[in-house]
């Protein structure tokens, strides 16, 4: 039975060595393929390793760690090829990545990923085309849908920055009535009603006036003007009547009292937000609160952030406020260096005689006297000890410098401190009347000590305040209770003084120069002349420290001035916010259109007028554009164009042409127009060109039915 026994035990330990055998046959055959790239085969090894020896640790954490490096490096080759665009090629390696370990979750979560970020990038491409097509609408459809899949997607949004900023252009685009009608006008009315002033020239100019109920009807007024702007003859009408306008479109406008319930009615307001660079939010929202008044007002200090609402006017205002304040701070480089010299000389040369001598009971037998023998002392029985005389022959010369070069970059009025040195520990005790007792440990700053703060002015001039203390402990003191103070020798200096950009300035006298002689010698004998000396002990010390310091600013970031931006603007009345005064500013070029009370209702049919809006005069060479605008309805026809004098480049319909064509051939001197729906806007845009050499009187005729017979006329002249 035990030989049973035995030959199992030996059939087993015979087994286990052939399994660790096979085993770490394995885990090297595994561990070759993992080195040379091979990590599906390399991983199988390293499994058949691990299940032949299944309690070999070491195996089983070489395949744990392999099969997480493996996993690691699929996943990282994965994201960049779908960082690249192949899409094809990440999902190979994320199936790989499964096909290794099943249960790895960020496996199919990369690959949900990827599936997602394909369908986005597609969405973007149609997004892409639409917009190269024009359709913005599609394309900003297609690229909320991109964007609700992935917020981050660097395509979509710079595709969609694209699409909304014309429209955001356009939406904060200033709409100004000279856009409809450039041409000047003239105006003459004395005591009349506002409402028939604004009739009369809609009637003249084509532009709608739109009255809110609350206007007053019998607000009247007293204009004449020659040669002026629509857009400003119809400001300073209102403002004199204390109303107010809002311009709807280029030939849309409506009126309202000025009064602070209308135009919270009827004032538009912006949301800006102010992301800042150097200012302070704290600081920039007192300025504009301040200065414009502002009241919807919120910062975020965490972004430095600044958000206001207000009208456009108010806005652009802040804006160039900010402007002016969020600059970089200036910067300056304090190049010091502190030199401390300290000098030390000892002289000791003489005799040193005994100074004092000692006597001493002598013991006959003991070590101790008893008192019967104190009663006995003599002569004989008293010893005397003094010290032997001695010759002092010595001098000591020693020399401490003391460097320091610190460099320090500091930003404008704010304070640098340099520290070189110790913090010695001061120890104080408290107790109390029960006995019990408390130390208190406080440290005390030894050294160099320096204070600078620098003011860096726009000339790049700096000027720095300075406190420079150098102290060393003297020598230390105990108090009765054992208590260890120390006694501190200092020198102090503070100044301020002002240095041009790398100009060297040294502050030196900082001096401390001690003397100190010293003799002891045999009383009388020392003062006898000439033969004192041998009497004389002698003892003569110098000591002198003077501590230079150099100081030299290098400016690194110049104060900043918004070059870009004005120093000075207007900012309105003290009622309202404006970023233009109320100015009369030089008439378009053209004829000047009358308006009067005598001008004809609106429901009288007027006959076909056209306006001519260019220079009436050019120099040799130059190149301008003329258009032309029907200012009341002209119908369908064809139109003639003849240019004398100049050379017609281009010719182009209008905006409000509709599907007018225009025909033009490079090289002549006529155009034709032919409308097939009538028009009342803007007809035609040339552009033009004088001669090389001066021609005199150029001009241009329309030709037609309801044309002009007179023609526009240039006149060309040095």
């Amino acid at each position: 039975m035990q030989g049973r026994w035995k030959n199992g035990a030996l059939g087993l330990a015979v087994l286990w060595a052939v399994c660790g055998c096979a085993g770490q046959a394995l885990h090297r055959s595994g561990m070759e393929r993992m080195a040379a790239g091979d990590m599906e085969a390399g991983l199988a090894s390293l499994a058949q390793a691990v299940q032949a020896a299944p309690r070999d640790a070491a195996l089983r954490k070489d395949y744990q760690l392999a099969k997480l490096g493996a996993t690691g490096t699929l996943l990282q080759s994965a994201q960049q090829k779908q960082a690249q665009g192949d899409f094809a090629g990440a999902e190979v390696e994320l199936r790989r990545l499964q096909a290794l370990d099943p249960a790895n979750g960020a496996a199919a979560q990369a690959l949900q990923n990827l599936r997602r970020a394909a369908q986005t990038d597609a969405t973007v491409a149609e997004a892409r085309k639409a917009h190269d097509r024009g359709d913005t609408g599609q394309a900003g459809a297609l690229l909320v849908q991109a964007l609700a899949d992935d917020p981050r997607h660097l395509a979509a949004l710079e595709l969609q920055r694209l699409v909304e900023q014309p429209r955001a252009r356009a939406q904060f685009a200033d709409v100004t009535l000279r856009e409809s009608h450039p041409q000047p006008v003239n105006l003459d009315f004395r005591d009349a009603g506002v409402r028939q002033v604004l009739e009369a020239l809609s009637h003249t100019t084509d532009i709608n006036f739109i009255f809110d109920k609350d206007v007053p009807a019998d607000v009247r007024t007293t204009v004449i003007l020659r040669n002026a702007n629509i857009d400003e003859a119809v400001s300073l009408i209102l403002r004199n009547s204390q109303l107010r306008s809002k311009v709807l479109n280029r030939n849309t406008v409506q009126i309202y009292p000025d009064t602070p319930e209308k135009r919270r009615e009827n004032q538009e307001l912006v949301v800006r937000a102010f992301y800042l660079q150097d200012a302070g939010a704290v600081q920039i929202q007192t300025v504009l609160k301040s200065l414009l008044k502002l009241k919807d007002i919120v910062i975020d200090e965490r972004l430095n952030l600044v958000t206001v609402r207000d009208t456009p006017e108010a806005v652009r205002l802040a804006e160039r406020l900010v402007a002016l304040h969020d600059l970089a701070e200036p910067e300056v480089m304090l190049e010091l260096e502190v030199l401390e010299v300290q000098r030390d000389d000892l002289l000791k040369l003489g005799v040193q005689w005994p100074n004092q001598f000692t006597v001493v009971p002598l013991a006959s037998g003991g070590v101790n006297l008893t008192l019967d023998e104190l009663k006995r002392l003599n002569s004989t029985r008293l010893g005397v000890a003094f010290n032997n005389p001695s010759v002092n022959l010595r001098q000591d010369a020693s020399l401490t410098n003391l460097l320091a070069n610190p460099r320090i970059r500091v930003h404008n009025r704010e304070k640098a401190n340099i520290l070189i040195g110790d913090k010695v520990p001061v120890i104080t005790t408290t107790s109390n009347a029960t006995g019990f007792v408390a130390e208190n440990v406080q440290y005390l700053d030894v050294g160099l000590k320096l204070a600078a703060e620098p003011v860096i002015h726009p000339s790049s001039d700096v000027s720095i305040r300075l406190n420079l203390e150098v102290s060393s402990i003297a020598s230390q003191v105990s108090t009765p209770n054992g208590t260890v103070a120390y006694q501190v020798g200092t020198r102090n200096a503070s100044t301020f003084l002002r240095l041009r950009d790398g100009e060297t300035q040294v502050l030196a006298g900082l001096i401390s120069d001690q003397d100190r002689r010293s003799a002891s010698g045999v009383p009388g004998l020392s003062r006898l002349p000439l033969l004192g000396r041998l009497f004389t002990a002698p003892t003569d010390s110098a000591t002198k420290t003077e501590i230079v310091l150099s100081i030299t600013p290098r400016v690194v970031r110049p104060p900043a001035r918004a070059a870009a931006q004005p120093v000075e603007f207007w900012s309105g009345t003290e009622s309202s916010l404006d970023v233009k005064p109320l100015r009369l500013g030089e008439p378009a070029q053209g004829s000047a259109v009358a308006a009067s009370p005598a001008a004809p209702p609106a429901a009288v049919p007027v006959a076909p007028q056209f306006v001519w809006s260019g220079p009436n005069q050019v120099k040799p060479g130059d190149e301008f554009t003329l258009s032309l605008r029907a200012i009341a309805p002209l119908p369908a026809g064809a139109l003639g164009l003849d240019v004398a004098g100049l050379e017609l480049l281009d010719a182009r319909g209008g905006s409000d042409a509709g599907p007018n064509t225009v025909t033009f051939e490079q090289g002549t001197r006529t155009a034709g127009v032919n409308l097939t729906a009538p028009v009342n806007g803007q007809l035609l845009s040339l552009t033009l060109r004088a001669p090389a050499a001066a021609a005199g009187q150029a001009s241009v005729r329309l030709a037609g039915p309801a044309a002009p017979a007179s023609p526009y006329l240039i006149t060309v002249q040095p």
